[in-house]
């Protein structure tokens, strides 16, 4: 039997500060669409963690958005937080996850994933040409970089 301070809703990940799982990956499944406009389904994450090492089925990741599973893997979380441009945090932390609702809900233009960054051609280009042999993952995972950094200095001096 439980003790009173194992009790839990289990709608939120566990460790968590009232962040829904579901809540937050469906939101950025509802607004950060792929390059085509359309949501990317649950089969098309599953593919892209699989390609970084996260294995997940398209069931699993269906659970999880739906609330039937409420303790991800750290993987998956990593791997989620990777492909939609979001740090890991943004599952687990409400202020997290509420400073970042509100940066992609404000966001004139629609949301650009990083992995839909690797296709472009100006700034992916560049890093190309300045690092040769460097992978698509590294190259997002530096262009995630600087954009946190310069959000951080954005937000004034003693922040970053």
């Amino acid at each position: 039997m439980a003790n009173e301070g194992d009790v839990r809703d289990e709608r939120t990940t566990p460790g968590s500060d009232g962040v829904s799982f579901a809540e937050a990956l469906s939101f950025l499944v509802d607004k950060r669409p792929q390059a085509d406009g359309k949501p990317v389904s649950d089969r098309e994450l599953s593919r892209l963690l699989k390609e970084i090492d996260a294995d997940a089925s398209h069931s699993y990741i269906w659970m999880l958005r739906n609330g039937k599973k409420t303790d991800p893997r750290a993987s998956v979380i990593t791997g989620l937080a990777r492909y939609f441009g979001v740090p890991a945090g943004f599952f687990l932390d409400r202020a997290v996850y509420d400073k970042w609702v509100q940066r992609i809900e404000r966001d004139a233009e629609p949301a650009e994933v990083p992995a839909q960054r690797g296709r472009r051609r100006g700034q992916a280009a560049l890093l190309r040409s300045s690092f040769p042999g460097m992978s698509d993952q590294a190259r997002d995972l530096i262009e995630a970089l600087a954009a946190h950094v310069s959000e951080l200095e954005s937000e004034g001096p003693g922040r970053s």
